[in-house]
């Protein structure tokens, strides 16, 4: 049952990829329940908060848009819904060990 939620997060944060205002508030509108309910079920699932959930989806979908045409990493950063190219830098460096210049270089 938890992995049709998880298609459906997932299914709602690629459709608001590049809008830097979707979070979780969004999120719960999309999936219709709760904050408490979404937090809680995606806990359970996968032990990460729906905004660590909404990070980690943007960020390993901008690896894989580095990875096909590795155009301008501020422009992917944005298109990813990071409004600061070095925010987007330091979350990617979190997520993966390494920054989105080493990935290219």
């Amino acid at each position: 049952k938890n992995g049709f939620l998880l298609d459906y997060v997932f299914q709602c944060i690629d459709e608001n990829l590049n809008n830097e205002d979707f979070g979780v508030e969004k999120l719960c509108d999309c999936l219709n329940m709760s904050e408490r309910q979404l937090q809680r079920k995606l806990k359970a699932s996968t032990n990460k908060s729906p905004n660590q959930i909404i990070r980690s989806v943007r960020l390993h979908r901008a690896k894989e848009l580095i990875l096909e045409n590795n155009n301008d990493i501020a422009q992917i950063a944005y298109d990813t819904g990071f409004a600061n190219p070095s925010y987007f830098s330091k979350c990617f460096k979190q997520e993966f060990g390494f920054t989105p210049t080493e990935l290219v270089s």
